[in-house]
């Protein structure tokens, strides 16, 4: 079971995309003070010559609302950095923008 795993995380980042993990670590490190709930990710790259990729989710916000949210990542040194979307850093009950 274990080997399948490593192989379907293998095949995933030949895909391309972050993986949920990856999507949480960098959110993680674009707003480290703020933990967020997230569910849902999906990322897609918006066009095969782009080196970013477009990642819809939804987040949770403080008053525990689900909110539709969308999110560019890209990868860099080996790891998945948050360009831009909405995170809680802000401390405001909306999420704005990074």
């Amino acid at each position: 079971m274990k080997i399948l795993l490593v192989a379907l995380a293998a095949m995933a980042a030949q895909a391309g995309g972050p993986t949920v993990a990856q999507f949480q670590s960098a959110l993680a490190a674009a707003c480290p003070d703020q933990p967020t709930r997230t569910r849902n990710v999906a990322c897609t790259r918006p066009d095969e010559a782009s080196v970013q990729y477009s990642c819809a989710y939804e987040m949770q916000g403080e008053d525990g609302r689900w909110a539709r949210q969308t999110a560019i990542l890209q990868q860099a040194e080996g790891e998945w950095v948050w360009i831009d979307g909405p995170t809680r850093c802000s401390g405001e009950e909306e999420p704005e923008l990074n």
